[in-house]
């Protein structure tokens, strides 16, 4: 049967660029606008538009390397279909880091470079008495720690993409398009946020820690990182945080033995974006309660969007 309807994850990607196009109408808006602008509304309405043919029913049988009618290997038009499924399965997250790279264009369209910094610092003030994020790193200053929290905030990387690859290539392939689902509603809820309270976060206010543990490898690669593709004005609250708790809940969903090694690293990665000074210790407690709360809400989310 020919499968002519997008998924839930098409709309929701195409939601999330018709309503972010409306901050490129605001005055403040960057000389490239109208192109982006245009992008965004024209990849929308692609998303929106009925797929064409077979394109996603029987590519999808790629994993197995089987057509679906003959069971014949795959060869000619049929690998090409097949190569279109993988990639209607996998932009998602392909294209999030394009989705990120261009939030702090949205953002200064609407506030002009105004950022809600000191709204948040005075929250966590309230809260905890100070910011953890100017401190810790000094308080334990240690070579050896420094380098296992900086290697636990990089495994936010792993963690985004490994696990769905995990799914993806083990013929979990609901359980990979749920937890796809799941992650972009995470990324674009957060992505809004950004949009219209964009906080710039500890990195760009405080110096960044020094002495022995500035000396350490997993140290100089995450600020070489961050100083070639950080967003700016994209803190709080933390998607770190709420997407480590997604793909852990995901994993005690559609992939149990790997929950508790998620959960660990979800630990590793609230401390560790504290400790290096990434994050405010408040930007991860909320990202932690958002995390929870999406993946909660993404089965019905998902459902209301067949």
């Amino acid at each position: 049967m020919a499968d002519r309807h997008r998924q839930p994850v098409d709309r929701l990607i195409a939601g999330y660029l018709v309503l972010t196009a409306a901050a490129l109408l605001f005055p403040h808006r960057p000389d490239g606008a109208p192109i982006l602008l245009a992008v965004h509304l024209a990849i929308a309405a692609v998303l929106l538009s009925p797929l064409p043919g077979r394109a996603r029913a029987r590519a999808r049988r790629i994993g197995a390397g089987r057509t679906q009618a003959t069971g014949e290997t795959l060869t000619g038009r049929s690998r090409t279909r097949a190569l279109v499924g993988v990639l209607a399965d996998w932009y998602p997250l392909l294209i999030m880091p394009l989705l990120y790279w261009e939030l702090p264009f949205l953002s200064v369209s609407i506030w002009n470079g105004h950022y809600f910094d000191d709204l948040v610092m005075g929250w966590e003030r309230t809260l905890l008495g100070g910011h953890p994020s100017a401190t810790l790193a000094t308080r334990w200053e240690s070579l050896a720690l420094s380098e296992l929290l900086h290697g636990a905030y990089l495994a936010y990387y792993p963690v985004i993409y490994f696990f769905p690859a995990a799914l993806y290539l083990t013929g979990r392939i609901e359980g990979f398009r749920r937890t796809v689902f799941t992650l972009m509603l995470g990324f674009t809820a957060h992505y809004v946020v950004f949009t219209l309270f964009p906080v710039q976060g500890p990195r760009y206010l405080f110096p960044a820690p020094v002495g022995e543990p500035a000396s350490g490898p997993l140290y100089r690669l995450t600020h070489a990182i961050l100083e070639g593709g950080s967003s700016q004005g994209a803190a709080f609250p933390s998607t770190h945080a709420a997407l480590a708790v997604v793909q852990t809940v995901n994993a005690g969903r559609y992939l149990p033995a790997a929950a508790p090694i998620l959960a660990l690293v979800t630990i590793g990665i609230t401390i560790g974006a504290v400790y290096g000074g990434f994050h405010y210790a408040i930007d991860m407690v909320t990202g932690l309660a958002a995390g929870l709360l999406l993946a909660w809400l993404a089965p019905a989310a998902r459902e209301s969007l067949r």
